[in-house]
């Protein structure tokens, strides 16, 4: 069973390349690369492909190496699945070379097909192995190169992490002390799918798709169960922050930060089951990577909030929204230091899930009662703005643990509470913009910039209006949540 944690080279300039080579980490030090040259084949039809299954043949050095890769499981970066080499004489395809017995099952209806040359690949690698502490050796691969399918070309820059003895948590360490110091991301795409891609083979969004909750059941453990619910989400903020290196736009940005925010909501609402703190350092470096995201969220929000109103009022929009623009872009993402936090979660979930003697469904109802009592003290207590604001974020993470834990309640409507919750969610935040707008506004409203104070101006005074509306609607909206029926009895 292959396991390999794939890492995207954000930067592809030569100094990002000398950089990493030459990390002490990656134990490659002066070891000459290694030219290869990758054959992939399959079917006019693509059978092979359909039965979930990789065949290459490569060229390594002075070798050929045959290769089948079956059906296994990529997230987050990590790919696991089966694999089986073979030393062969050329590059000609021949499925019969494979000899281990479950290879020749999976391969027995294909023997016959007619195959030929659906992409290639052509790159240098450095190579290294790598003795980790706790004992597992993992082999290091540095790649750069292209592929090449359908008469089109697309660069290779990564970095690849195999577990060659040891736990699967090891690569995953590895690979976050990796991304916090060099300008690296977890990928999940494999050269074939890429080139599959490239050829034409697969939809061009076919990498874009969200991971799936895994099934809840009521009466499993809660401890393994909420394990299981964490690595499924921390995959899935992992393939979203590779997808805003790619797009670097406000919405993937803010896609990322859901499934951040739904994340810390999990890990605060299963604290008790981490006796030991395990998970404490990762809670808090999402905290700090969340809150570092804060002002450069705002004024995005300022300036999506600025273009309506300034196109529905016939009012310049560059100035102001401009100048948000660059107030915002001077936070940088750090999606380095996102993904290092959450590749260190994932590891410490796979070495030791979380510890319970409860089932989920008891465990899950004790809680949710606990927070219902405190959101509603939390309603009761919101009279200043600061005191709002808490409320706000009550209700962002009941909702955020409701959604998560659906499945516990099948044939009870969750329906009604989740839809009172998304609303009072987005009302909360409108009366927040209202106020966040006050406080990166403000100076600028007063200041000798006359197009921009104008601008500035404006746009507090619509927000300040629409607060007041916002308020009444929130009211009327918490008293419908405080006689809604809970799922849970």
């Amino acid at each position: 069973m292959e396991q390999e944690l794939k890492l995207q080279i954000l930067d592809p300039s030569p100094a990002a390349w000398e950089k990493i080579s030459q990390h002490p980490l990656l134990a490659l030090g002066t070891i000459s690369p290694l030219q290869l040259h990758a054959l992939y084949y399959d079917s006019r039809d693509g059978a092979l492909q359909r039965a979930r299954l990789a065949y290459r043949v490569r060229r390594e050095g002075k070798e050929w190496v045959a290769t089948l890769k079956a059906e296994g499981q990529s997230a987050g970066g990590l790919h696991q699945r089966p694999e089986w080499n073979v030393t062969v004489f050329s590059s000609e395809a021949d499925l019969r070379v494979f000899t281990d017995s479950d290879a020749v099952a999976l391969l027995a209806p294909f023997l016959d097909l007619a195959l030929q040359i659906i992409l290639e690949t052509r790159f240098e690698r450095l190579e290294s192995r790598v003795d980790r502490v706790d004992g597992s050796q993992i082999l290091v691969a540095l790649d750069r190169g292209e592929i090449v399918a359908n008469g089109l070309r697309e660069p290779i820059l990564e970095v690849e992490l195999e577990l060659a003895t040891g736990e699967a948590a090891a690569v995953l360490e590895m690979g976050a002390e990796l991304c916090l110091t060099l300008p690296l991301l977890p990928d999940g795409e494999s050269k074939m799918f890429r080139g599959l891609r490239l050829a034409g083979l697969i939809p061009t969004d076919a990498g874009t798709m969200r991971y799936q909750t895994p099934p809840l059941r009521r009466h499993e453990n809660a401890g393994k169960a909420f394990s299981r619910l964490l690595i499924q989400q921390s995959q899935q903020a992992i393939s979203e922050a590779r997808q805003h290196s790619t797009d670097n736009s406000t919405q993937t940005l803010h896609q990322l930060r859901k499934t951040v925010r739904s994340l810390r909501a999990l890990l605060r609402f299963c604290r008790a089951l981490d006796a030991d703190n395990r998970l404490g350092n990762a809670r808090q470096e999402l905290a700090d990577w969340f809150h570092q995201q804060n002002i450069r969220r705002d004024h995005e929000v300022l300036a999506m909030y600025w273009e309506a109103l300034a196109t529905d009022t016939g009012t310049e929009v560059i100035p102001l929204r401009s100048w948000l623009i660059v107030q915002a872009e001077a936070t940088p993402a750090h999606l380095g230091q996102c993904a290092a936090a959450i590749l260190k979660l994932w590891a410490r979930l796979l070495r030791a899930t979380l510890y319970s003697d409860q089932d989920l469904q008891h465990y899950a109802e004790m809680h949710l009662r606990r927070q219902d009592r405190q959101l509603m003290a939390a309603g009761d207590a919101a009279k200043t703005a600061a005191s709002f604001h808490v409320l706000r974020i009550r209700i962002k993470n009941w909702r955020y643990v409701i959604l998560a834990l659906g499945d516990i309640w099948p044939s009870k409507d969750s329906k009604t509470l989740l839809k009172l919750l998304s609303a009072l969610q987005e009302i909360s935040g409108a009366v927040h913009d209202a106020e966040m707008a006050g406080q990166h506004l403000a100076g600028l409203a007063t200041s000798r910039k006359h197009g921009l104070a104008f601008s500035a101006g404006m746009l507090m005074g619509y927000l300040h209006a629409r607060e007041s509306r916002q308020r009444k609607k929130f009211s009327r909206y918490w008293e419908r949540l405080e006689n809604a029926p809970r799922p849970w009895g």
